[in-house]
């Protein structure tokens, strides 16, 4: 059986804490939350592909920036709740 790398299952977690909650904020439909956690997602990996760090001395389990990668996620979900779907 095939492992999930900690990093992915991380990223996974964080796309969806955070698309769950603009979704409980912003969401008017069912049908914006698979937008708002493909959002999520690409800004969780852009954080983490791009290596995105801030200057604070912060852990980053498996490698991830946590904080980047909420921020990012954060930002595009910003701009996925202004489109009208």
């Amino acid at each position: 059986m095939h492992e999930l790398a900690p990093a992915t299952a991380l990223l996974l977690l964080l796309a969806t804490a955070c698309a769950s909650l603009a979704h409980v904020l912003w969401g008017q439909r069912w049908q914006q939350l698979p937008l708002f956690w493909i959002a999520a997602f690409i800004g969780c990996l852009v954080a983490y592909g791009l290596g995105l760090q801030l200057p604070l001395m912060l852990p980053m389990p498996a490698g991830v920036p946590i904080l980047e990668a909420i921020l990012v996620a954060w930002l595009l979900l910003i701009v996925a709740s202004r489109l009208r779907v």
